[in-house]
Order: structure tokens, then sequence, then C-alpha cells
């Protein structure tokens, strides 16, 4: 006689968990010298501050990204990323939340006129974010969301680790080789610095390390190029149902790119350091060795992306696309400037603009339309996740 345990219609424990557990990206961002800064500083004002920090870095988070919980000095986050996301979009969504951090930082810093030890202090704290790929069970405890599994608990373990020891960065982000590969981005992190950790309970942990404050340099040394409202010769307005980062990868992901510009192939020449930025050049082919190229002139993840495009007769046109968070969606507002006479960088003549105008117009209405179309269809398997 089988015992209760042994039958197979009673499932074990961990076949439960299994048949429970999602997969997706399981992301920490720890504010470092917490801990010496309140014990160091008056504490209403220091509480006053890690609480404004925090804020910044909660509102940066993009869907599908959500918060699980606050501990302490660390916003923990996690979330089930739509199918076919691009690596990049998603591994500088989180890179923003630094940015996010560190303009509040540099606010502060400036702004306070307060001469206690907090205020003082400020530009001593600094952020690490733990960033991991794996399974885990959603449950709810005292009415509350929690996570469990292996995953999570490696993610925790990941905040105490030797980085800063052995690389000399304080602010950085450690990516996981799991959260590597699972994106594919492999070519992004060569330049990243190889790191791993061992705990006695999780194992050997692979990733690589970036330097945060790098990153938040060079978004604000980059020169603006995009096109205003009252330079612009075609404008229009289109509206998501999808968060900023489904349009935004939509925008820039050259697979997706081919399918709303109606292309046949979408190749990119000149990535930097493995991502699509400022220089990088979309080849869109439209079949009978027809070759349309649009140059990225300047990028801002989640923001605006600014793209010449090469036109018939030797002729450019300079456009921004920007991304403006309207409610749980997206408005998309395009503006182009006149188009040119690429030799001389001459505006065009405006008998040639009003005859492109309804040829570009309705190209790029149609394009847009079929953008939306397909970031709202992600918005609404993402309702169901």
């Amino acid at each position: 006689m089988q015992s209760r345990s042994q039958r197979p219609d009673k499932p074990r424990p961990t076949d439960l968990l299994d048949s429970l557990a999602v997969r997706g990206h399981l992301v920490l961002a720890d504010i470092s010298g917490y801990t010496r800064f309140l014990t160091e500083s008056e504490l209403e004002h220091a509480n006053g501050i890690i609480t404004e920090l925090l804020e910044a870095v909660i509102g940066a988070i993009q869907a599908p990204l959500k918060v699980s919980s606050i501990e302490g000095d660390a916003v923990f986050m996690y979330g089930v990323m739509p199918e076919e996301m691009s690596g990049q979009t998603i591994l500088e969504s989180v890179e923003l939340l630094y940015c996010s951090f560190a303009a509040a930082l540099e606010t502060m810093v400036l702004n306070t006129t307060c001469k206690c030890n907090a205020c003082a202090n400020i530009n001593t704290l600094g952020m690490k974010i733990v960033m991991h790929c794996g399974d885990f069970v959603k449950s709810e405890l005292a009415g509350r969301e929690t996570l469990t599994g292996p995953d999570v608990i490696a993610a925790h373990r990941l905040l105490k680790n030797h980085v800063k020891e052995e690389t000399g960065v304080s602010d950085y982000m450690l990516v996981t080789q799991a959260c590597v590969d699972e994106l594919g981005v492999q070519t992004i992190v060569e330049s990243w610095t190889p790191h791993v950790e061992t705990y006695d309970d999780v194992g050997e942990v692979a990733g690589f390390v970036s330097s945060l404050p790098d990153v938040w340099a060079f978004i604000r040394q980059q020169r603006e190029d995009k096109v205003v409202q009252g330079e612009a010769w075609l404008s229009m307005s289109h509206y998501s149902k999808a968060p900023p980062v489904v349009v935004w990868d939509h925008l820039i992901d050259p697979i997706k790119r081919t399918q709303w510009l109606m292309a046949e192939d979408n190749q990119v020449e000149g990535r930097i350091s493995g991502r699509i930025g400022a220089g990088s050049k979309y080849h869109c082919a439209h079949g009978d060795n027809e070759m349309s190229v649009f140059t990225v002139l300047d990028v801002r993840t989640l923001d605006y992306v600014t793209i010449l495009m090469a036109l018939p007769g030797g002729m450019g046109l300079r456009y921004t696309d920007y991304l403006v968070p309207s409610g749980s969606g997206t408005r998309i507002i395009s503006y182009a400037a006149p188009a040119f006479v690429s030799e001389t960088g001459e505006t065009a003549p405006d008998d040639v603009l009003e005859a492109m105008r309804p040829m570009v117009g309705d190209n790029y209405q149609h394009s847009i339309e079929l953008l939306v179309g397909m970031a709202d269809a992600v918005a609404e398997e993402m309702a169901g996740v």
C-alpha cells in the first residue's frame, strides 16, 4: 500500500512551488553609506533626506518593473518583461534609477543652506544596484505581496559583496551572468568588469560590474540635438496604452522598427559599446535594392530620440520623437524640422517642401500608428501577467 506522500495525485511542495513560479528580473537599489549617515547625523533631517532619495528612485521605476518592498535603505523591485523586449532597453531603464538618485543628490547639495551634520554629509551617500534574473513565487502575507525563492535569496545576498574592494568603484551596478544571458547583452557588458561572489548558501554567482557615475557623467555631457515645437515643419501626436519603456523599445529596437516601418530588414551600424546611441545608423531595406538610412543624432533613454533620415534627391530630414508619460500609457509627440539639401545644409525651397509635406507626413503618420498598435498589443499581454 502506498503511503500518502508517495501517491502520484498528491503533489510535493516543491512541485507546487515550481507550478507557481514566475520568471523575471529582480532588482535591488541600495543606498550606500546609510548606516553611518544616520548614526552621525541629526535623525529628523537624515530621515527626510533618505526618504527624498528613495522617492526619487521609486519615481523613476518603469513598468513592468514594480516595487516589491522598501527594505530600510533599499528598494526591492521585480518585473516580468514582455517577450522580445531588447536587453538594452531593460538595462538602461535600470541604470536610470541611479541617474534619478544622482540628480536628486546633486540638487540637495546645491540647494541646502543648513549647516547640520545630515545636510553637510549628503554627498557621502551613494547607491549600488544589483540585477538578477531568475524564478520566484509571489504570495501574500499580512495583506502584502512577498517574493520567495532561491533567486530572491541570491539577489539579496549580492548586496553584501567585494565589488568596492576589488574594483575601487563605490557606486556600481552588478548584473549577474544569468541576467546577461537572458537579456542577450553580452556585447554591452564586454567592457564591464567580470566579478564573482561566493556564498555558503547560494554558491558561486558570476556577473559583471559597471560604474554608475560614468553612466551619469556620459548622459550629462551629451550635447542636446532635438527638434522643438517652434521649429517644427511637421508635428503629430499619438497615444499608446503601453508604458514608456515598451514604446521606447519599439522606437529603438531594430527588429521592431523593421515591422512598423514595413521594411524587409533593418541592420544597425556603429553601436557604441554594444548599444545603439548617437552616431548609430539603421540601414532599412525595403526591397528592389532600396535602402533607407536613419542616423541617430541624439538619444535620451525613455525621453526622446532625434534621427536624421536620408531622403531621395540628396535631401535629409531631422526629426525628434518625444515620450511623455500619460496616465498608465504614453504620448508620442513628433516634431520634424524642414527638409534640407544634404550637401549645403540649406533648407529646401518652399515649393519643394510643400510638395513633400503630404507624402512625408502620411508615411510617418502611418508608421507611428503601426508602432502604437504593436505597443498596445504588448500592453494587453502585460495586463494579463
